[in-house]
């Protein structure tokens, strides 16, 4: 997860008193500045302004999103305390499972929480993803995986922290379960051998304790594992000699001569192309 961030300069010129607050005379300005978040969905904090009532400061803000359906965890903080905390005394539209919105407002109760106060403060609005819905990137459509190897599981979006179970499905059949592939939007499965080949494939992917909402992958081909046979052409020759002197060549004629008559099939010794040639046969020229 990551967080969009914008920063209000706010400078007062009134000082915050604990009875009679004043602070209609002010001088405000902003500067916006928005931080990347590495997502497939695009979000940012937009026309982000802030005025002073009395002993408030109220703060509005867009928060743009392409995916409605999308949580955040609101806070504000500000320099007194160097960023370090976010504020307490705040109310609106702050805090967790914050959706996106047009002019959201935050309420920052200044004399509540900080006492009195003179001088300048800066304000930070973030806003952090801490819930998008799950989406299987791979296997894409289309893509093959091979029986007793691995295949890359990834996907996006879900409970931050939140562990997930994942299932395999051939059509509507779930054929293997995984109970943790972790929070991490990644799992290495290795493909079980005992799985058949097929075009039908899917991962599903969910929360178990919310398990309606469950995310599909395009379907993907499981394919057996290629087996290479080397074959040396020595083990070639020996196997056509075996089947020279298995099947005989003699015609019926009896027991040939080779010292008269090497050439003949049953003289002649095939041997492994590979080895040290033998002497000729005694007799031989």
């Amino acid at each position: 997860m990551g967080a969009y961030i914008s920063y209000i300069y706010l400078f007062i010129k009134n000082r915050l008193a604990t009875n009679n607050i004043n602070m209609k005379k002010y001088l405000l300005s902003f500067i916006l500045l928005t931080l990347p978040f590495l997502s497939s969905w695009a979000q940012q904090i937009q026309n982000v302004q802030a005025h002073a009532e009395k002993n408030k400061v109220i703060i509005t803000y867009d928060l743009i999103t392409s995916n409605q359906e999308q949580k955040f965890n609101v806070e504000l903080r500000s320099s007194i305390n160097n960023f370090t905390t976010a504020l307490k005394e705040v109310e609106g539209e702050v805090g967790p499972d914050q959706s996106a919105g047009i002019g959201k407002t935050i309420t920052w109760h200044a004399l509540r929480e900080q006492g009195n106060f003179s001088g300048s403060v800066s304000f930070e609005v973030t806003a952090e993803i801490t819930y998008s819905p799950l989406l299987v990137t791979n296997p894409t459509k289309g893509s093959k995986a091979k029986i007793g190897k691995s295949l890359d599981v990834q996907w996006q979006g879900g409970d931050r922290g939140r562990n997930l179970k994942m299932a395999i499905l051939q059509g509507t059949t779930t054929i293997n379960e995984v109970q943790n592939v972790g929070s991490s939007g990644s799992y290495i499965w290795p493909v079980p051998k005992t799985l058949a080949k097929g075009d039908n494939y899917q991962v599903k992917l969910f929360d178990p304790t919310k398990p309606k909402d469950a995310a599909m992958s395009a379907q993907f081909q499981l394919k057996k594992t290629s087996v290479i046979v080397y074959i040396i052409p020595g083990v070639l020759a020996a196997g056509a000699a075996a089947y020279f002197l298995m099947s005989g060549d003699g015609g019926g004629e009896g027991p040939v001569d080779c010292t008269t008559n090497p050439t003949h099939p049953d003289c002649v010794t095939v041997i492994d192309d590979l080895a040290t040639p033998p002497p000729p046969p005694s007799g031989g020229n």
